[in-house]
């Protein structure tokens, strides 16, 4: 009787083991496709451009080109393209069926927003 209460105590424990390893797991695998001129966001909210590269260390650039050493792990996520985020803005007001009249724009642009600037930006 004893073992069957400690095999039902410790299921739930296994189980949520498991859980954060995998997602451990994935975070490494993002972390490790990372590549130089991807822009990301450290856990901080920092952004910066990855422009150089070590095993567990990268040098982040920010918007004034100003250079920072960051320890890979402590990057959340790489942060996506403005395009691919205007292109799934149009497919949902194109699945929402509204107004045809009815504004679909966002109450901000990307220029409202901070961080680092793309290539295109810079040369200015």
């Amino acid at each position: 009787m004893l073992l069957v209460i400690f095999a039902v105590m410790m299921l739930p424990m296994l189980l949520m083991g498991n859980r954060q390893r995998k997602m451990m797991r994935e975070q490494q695998e993002r972390l490790s496709q990372l590549e130089i001129g991807d822009e990301v966001r450290t856990h901080s909210g920092f952004y910066g451009l990855i422009v150089d590269q070590y095993d567990d260390v990268v040098i982040l650039e920010t918007e004034d080109g100003s250079q920072m050493k960051w320890a890979r792990n402590a990057i959340s996520q790489k942060v996506e393209e403005p395009a691919a985020a205007d292109a799934s803005d149009d497919l949902d007001a194109d699945d929402t069926g509204g107004d045809a009249g009815a504004s679909h724009e966002p109450s901000g642009t990307d220029r409202d927003v901070p961080g680092v600037t793309g290539s295109a930006d810079r040369d200015r």
